[in-house]
């Protein structure tokens, strides 16, 4: 009997995409997109803090916008584990992140090809190079990897990411009967338990003023697309 996989769809900006939107890429944007994978139960996602796992919803983005079911896999779990534990020291490292190149919804399109041969949705995986596509997007590229959470501080973190917990970060019935050492047995608790309630630290301030200078330098230029006074406020 397979598993049934689903893509949890976050909109980050909680709706704001839709004033920005014309004035960087000439159209409303539907969202912000952050991905994650659920499946066997658990919620997977990568951020700055590397793959991480909770229960399905119980990041501190809550609930998510839309669900895409992906189907079954019939991969089980301590493959897919072995799966997590081996990107998680390299391709999907935390130190790999990159908010616009590496982020959350690369590594949900490939875990889900991995598991079901199916892809996330086209459009969350375009949305960077249509962004970066235009000149006020380049120009907004700098301070937009500004956002790249350092370390843990990722907003919807659990504190126990697997390349610092190892398997002690999975779930305790879907693991292998045995590991390199020869040994699961000793399962240290996280350090943090959810709700998160540390801030949230950048690589470097946000440099708000700067992008609405940005945008207000683009914005006289604009015909069918121009903000109002309200939408800049």
């Amino acid at each position: 009997m397979g598993h049934k996989v689903q893509v949890y769809i976050y909109d980050l900006s909680q709706g704001l995409a839709r004033s920005l939107g014309p004035a960087i890429i000439g159209r409303p944007l539907d969202g912000i997109w952050h991905t994650s994978v659920v499946v066997y139960g658990r919620e997977y996602y990568f951020g700055g803090a590397g793959i991480e796992s909770c229960s399905p919803g119980g990041t501190m983005l809550g609930q998510p916008l839309k669900v895409e079911e992906l189907g079954d896999t019939e991969i089980p779990p301590e493959v897919f584990n072995e799966y997590l534990m081996t990107h998680s020291q390299d391709r999907f490292k935390g130190d790999k992140y990159d908010l616009m190149r590496h982020n959350c919804n690369i590594f949900s399109s490939e875990t889900a090809m991995f598991l079901t041969g199916n892809g996330i949705p086209q459009y969350i995986l375009d949305l960077p190079n249509e962004v970066l596509s235009t000149p006020l997007g380049q120009m907004l590229a700098p301070m937009l990897q500004q956002l790249t959470p350092q370390g843990e501080s990722i907003p919807f973190t659990m504190g126990n990411a697997l390349e610092r917990t190892g398997w002690s970060g999975l779930p305790s019935g879907n693991l292998p009967s045995s590991t390199s050492n020869g040994n699961i047995s000793a399962r240290p608790k996280p350090t943090r338990m959810f709700p998160v309630k540390t801030p949230i630290l950048l690589d470097n301030p946000i440099n708000t003023e700067g992008v609405m200078k940005k945008i207000n330098e683009f914005n006289p230029k604009e015909t069918d697309n121009q903000l109002s006074e309200s939408d800049l406020k």
